[in-house]
């Protein structure tokens, strides 16, 4: 008797139904789907995933796109939707932009491996010849922008909100932004949220105090210290500094300390991501949570129920401002 019958025979269901369960080639219910894994485990039945990518012509591999492995963010994201991925039967790769150059050539590096879906965890506008192409070879993308599919994206405005109405009762009206990023790329949501909070709170955004992010664009401690650094230069009086992630605010706060400038006595500094780092910092960086694990496994639930041709809604978390140490009255 085969395996696969064995399995049939121990969940009580056809051997067809086992097929579509390890194939993902017809919708199984729930209930179903669960009694045939069970079997599955019971019965010690190993899948022959070449067999499987010749049946279904697919390679049951997902990708993860980031732009900086070295953030932590990137990396919590990673192993939840690895995790995620495997109990849905994917294994996945994580690329990041600045080493594997996502251009329009690049892409078909994915498609020659058939990759079946993409996760966008980052993107640029110069990306966007490279993820049509993808899409158009198939490849299933999820993304925080509606242009390629379902959309998985993480809201700040109100969080910003939060944070912007925080620094006004503690007094604070000049507040510098620290990019990373360019502001001109036409996603760079946090900046646009930023003005707009700023706004609401009857704040001026100051041009002086607004540091663009410099070409490759990575965000970490050293372009936080280099943006720290310009704006100093600029001799332009300020109180607070709102930075594009924890790692640029943590270089921002190395560079204040270098000029003897104290956070938050002189400076309160405000991150975003909250990563595990923000809270080993001294004082405790204040900064804008970040649903990661959430996000990591949202992003394989989703890419399997495209691929499946299953239902897929587009998911929208919630960001929180997280008061810390590093704010303190103007």
């Amino acid at each position: 008797m085969s395996k696969r019958k064995e399995v049939a025979l121990a969940a009580g269901v056809s051997e067809a139904t086992v097929s579509h369960v390890i194939n993902g080639t017809k919708y199984v219910s729930p209930e179903l789907k669960a009694r045939v894994q069970k079997a599955i485990e019971e019965k010690g039945y190993r899948l022959n995933h070449a067999a499987r990518c010749l049946a279904t012509n697919r390679s049951g591999h997902l990708a993860l796109v980031v732009n900086n492995l070295k953030n932590p963010r990137y990396a919590e994201v990673a192993e939840a939707m690895q995790e995620e991925a495997r109990k849905l039967g994917y294994i996945v790769s994580t690329i990041d932009i600045n080493i594997f150059n996502f251009s329009e050539d690049a892409i078909f590096d994915l498609i020659s491996r058939n990759i079946d879906g993409l996760f966008l965890a980052t993107y640029i506008d110069s990306m966007e010849p490279a993820i049509r192409r993808a899409c158009e070879n198939g490849i299933q993308v999820v993304s925080g922008t509606p242009e390629f599919g379902k959309v998985l994206k993480v809201r700040y405005r109100q969080s910003i909100l939060d944070m912007v109405h925080r620094l006004r009762e503690l007094g604070h009206s000049r507040v510098a932004y620290l990019s990373g990023y360019s502001i001109k790329e036409s996603k760079h949501e946090k900046y646009v949220d930023f003005c707009y909070a700023m706004k609401q709170n009857g704040l001026e955004v100051i041009p002086e105090l607004l540091v663009d992010g410099e070409a490759p664009y990575i965000a970490d401690l050293d372009s936080g210290f280099r943006a720290m650094n310009r704006l100093l230069e600029r001799k332009e009086k300020f109180s607070a500094v709102y930075a594009v992630n924890d790692l640029v605010a943590i270089g921002a706060i190395r560079a204040l300390r270098e000029k003897g400038i104290g956070v938050p006595e002189e400076v309160s500094v405000i991150g975003c991501d909250n990563i595990p780092f923000a809270s080993y910092v001294y004082p405790q960086l204040a900064t804008i949570s970040v649903p990661k694990a959430e996000m990591g496994r949202a992003a394989a639930q989703m890419l399997s129920a495209i691929i499946n041709g299953q239902p897929c809604e587009d998911r929208i978390l919630e960001s929180s401002f997280k008061d810390g140490d590093t704010l303190a009255k103007a």
